[in-house]
């Protein structure tokens, strides 16, 4: 169970300099629990890899977003693809089609204990960030990790996403989305000498974040 999971962003403006096919996403999670997450227990997370052009329009037809999830959501109903794929279900095997797919393009990780704290973990990662239009990009993620929950006493999820330099977040379609709450605030604080923006969010409940910015 979840007591505070701590999302940083920061998104590295390389479209600028390789025409425009993607910018560059580190992040760094520190992750606090009340009870010990066990040793053996891992997600996927994005690898980093080039994701083909026709594999990035599979994965948004099948609506899969790159973020960590557990082994059991990735590969949730691709044993049966040959038995969809006799049936003519063209559908379910463009959706398990594109779960294997994305398998390919992520890496096992297990979270890393911090050094002389209690329940405390760290976890990094890197990915490319495909545009979704001309000089338009959107991130996405969810918190806490698939498989965790929150504490209902005092759980909560921060997320802080510093965008590329000269970048403008669209605050129409940057958002938190959670079950029982649609529309959650951010906050969009401007650094003025770097001509960045720092997009904030806080909450309590299993909501996803999703931060769009334009050149």
């Amino acid at each position: 169970m979840i007591q505070l999971q701590d999302l940083t962003a920061i998104i590295k403006g390389t479209s600028r300099f390789n025409g425009g096919l993607y910018d560059s996403v580190h992040v760094e999670i520190l992750l606090q629990t009340v009870d010990a997450i066990p040793p053996e227990a891992f997600w996927y997370v994005p690898a980093g890899v080039d994701v083909p052009p026709v594999v990035k329009d599979i994965l948004s037809l099948a609506g899969l977003p790159m973020y960590p999830q557990s082994a059991a959501k990735l590969l949730e109903g691709v044993d049966d693809i040959k038995q969809q794929a006799e049936t003519g279900n063209l559908q379910d095997v463009i959706n398990d089609s594109a779960r294997l797919m994305m398998l390919a393009t992520f890496k096992k990780m297990a979270l890393t204990p911090v050094p002389g704290a209690t329940n405390a973990y760290v976890l990094s990662y890197d990915y490319k960030l495909y545009p979704i239009a001309p000089n338009t990009f959107e991130m996405a993620v969810m918190l806490p990790f698939d498989g965790l929950e929150l504490n209902p006493s005092g759980g909560r999820v921060e997320v802080t996403v510093i965008t590329p330099i000269g970048a403008n977040v669209d605050p129409a379609n940057t958002k938190g989305i959670a079950p029982e709450n649609p529309d959650l605030p951010e906050i969009i604080t401007p650094v003025n000498n770097t001509r960045r923006q720092v997009v904030s969010f806080e909450y309590h409940k299993d909501p996803e974040f999703r931060i769009r910015y334009t050149y």
